[in-house]
């Protein structure tokens, strides 16, 4: 055995003496032959992300469905939502191609920011649709119960000297205070829903809960102009209102 490395070292130094190159041996700090090894709290991470985007993905589909399906919203609405769904679909498809890449805490980070501050699915871009078709919805209604002013007018006149006529002729008359308060209010509330972005959160969290109240009150105002429309209908057949 000591035969064996007294050659073994007389042929290196001889090698050495002639000026022979001798193979590169890989070592951990070789940068072809490293390999990064991710540590599991980085993982778990990456994949929450990885998640979290997915699902914000699923979320932009149905949005897009959703404006597609409406049948209320106007041209410039249904423009306006689409480009701003496509945007957003747009750069959550790269985040989802790049995540996966991602190698340091740093990058990470950076996504994550840029899924959350570039946008916002679920804080500005869901209202937003959600809100906007409500409010359309509402636009229409009253523009349709608006429509049935002149009919129910006729009914009213067709009561003077009736006992039913001053009940039918209150109704009528809340029926279009309602109808008009709520015809240029509604409008005011499909502008104010439209103008929200993704840079405005978080403080247009608020602006979308009180539009939302508003919504409801008008659907509630709805509701009352159509029972007041019940009630000159009934006043037609001979109810007084006692």
């Amino acid at each position: 055995m000591r035969n064996v490395t007294s050659k073994s070292m007389g042929a290196l130094a001889l090698v050495v003496a002639m000026g022979v190159g001798l193979p590169a041996v890989a070592s951990a700090t070789d940068p072809t032959t490293t390999t990064t090894v991710l540590s599991a709290s980085f993982l778990k991470a990456q994949q929450a992300l990885e998640l979290q985007l997915a699902n914000r993905a699923t979320q932009l589909t149905h949005l897009v469905a959703d404006v597609t399906a409406a049948t209320t919203l106007s041209s410039s609405q249904v423009a306006t939502l689409t480009a701003r769904l496509s945007t957003e679909v747009s750069t959550n498809n790269a985040l989802i191609a790049k995540v996966p890449t991602d190698t340091t805490k740093a990058e990470l980070n950076a996504d994550r920011s840029a899924m959350l501050n570039d946008n916002r699915v679920y804080g500005v871009m869901s209202p937003q649709v959600f809100e906007s078709i409500e409010a359309s919805v509402v636009a229409s209604q009253v523009t349709t119960m608006q429509g049935n002013e002149a009919a129910l007018q006729s009914e009213v006149n067709s009561l003077v000297g009736l006992p039913g006529y001053k009940n039918a002729l209150n109704h009528f008359n809340n029926y279009v205070a309602r109808l008009g308060n709520w015809s240029t209010r509604i409008v005011a509330i499909e502008a104010i829903v439209l103008e929200q972005t993704p840079q405005g959160f978080p403080g247009n969290t608020k602006v979308f809960v009180a539009q939302n109240q508003r919504i409801l009150n008008a659907n509630l105002a709805l509701a009352y102009a159509s029972y007041d429309a019940s009630i000159i209908s009934l006043a037609t057949g001979g109810y007084t209102g006692s």
